[in-house]
């Protein structure tokens, strides 16, 4: 977890930096709440995107493995590696690999377009070479999976993600009309530690919308870019 006071005295420096602005508790906690839930939904996206480009990819230190070590030090999220698919039905939540169970043997079912089984199915030739299973989703939440003897129907099963983050908070009382930090009303960030940086920036790119300084706001976007640009090393 990121501890909320570390965030927001960090923000508030930086805002405040040549008498620029400054972001009242109310504001810091709405705006580091949105950050909170925009990175988590990001690594979703980013994990489709990469398991696409690099399907086999799952060495240590690799960004499949680093965006799932994320998601799953979230607090509050429950994952599941092996969860039952009924009828293609896909469970509530968000779905990442699929498998298929056959004689004690987990394998990892790879995504295609629907016309790709049909064109491998009417062709005797590459039906006798199509070894693999695989799947494509059929609708809202519901996959097919097929292989060369016809559509699959049991034995499989998916990883599951459920949960989200929860409500950060800056808790504070007044003191000389001031707001003073008070750790026994406030609520950590969820997100791993590393984030800590991002978080930072994102909430000052807001801040800059905000207190309307475009000179925050191309800061705080520049430093988001660098990050990024790192990240993707």
């Amino acid at each position: 977890m990121i501890n909320i006071d570390t965030v927001y005295q960090t923000v508030q420096a930086l805002a405040n930096k040549e008498q620029r602005g400054y972001l009242t508790p109310q504001e810091f906690n709405l705006f580091v709440n949105q950050v909170q839930s925009d990175i988590f939904e990001q690594y979703f996206y980013d994990l489709n995107a990469f398991r696409e480009r690099r399907p086999q990819m799952h060495e240590v230190g690799d960004s499949v493995t680093e965006l799932m070590r994320k998601i799953r030090r979230v607090n509050g999220i429950t994952y599941s590696a092996s969860h039952g698919i009924g009828g293609g039905a896909l469970p509530n939540g968000h779905i990442g690999k699929i498998f298929l169970n056959q004689g004690g043997i987990r394998r990892t079912l790879k995504l295609i377009n629907p016309d790709e089984i049909q064109d491998l199915l009417a062709s005797k030739w590459h039906k006798k070479g199509f070894t693999d299973a695989v799947y494509f989703e059929d609708g809202d939440r519901s996959i097919q999976a097929w292989d060369n003897t016809g559509q699959i129907t049991s034995g499989l099963s998916c990883e599951r993600i459920t949960g989200k983050p929860g409500l950060a908070y800056w808790g504070y009382i007044i003191v000389n009309e001031a707001p003073m930090f008070d750790p026994n009303s406030s609520v950590d960030i969820d997100l791993i530690e590393s984030e800590q940086s991002n978080v930072i920036v994102k909430i000052l790119k807001l801040a800059g919308i905000s207190i309307e300084d475009p000179t925050l706001y191309q800061a705080a976007a520049a430093e988001e870019s660098l990050n990024l640009q790192q990240e993707n090393k």
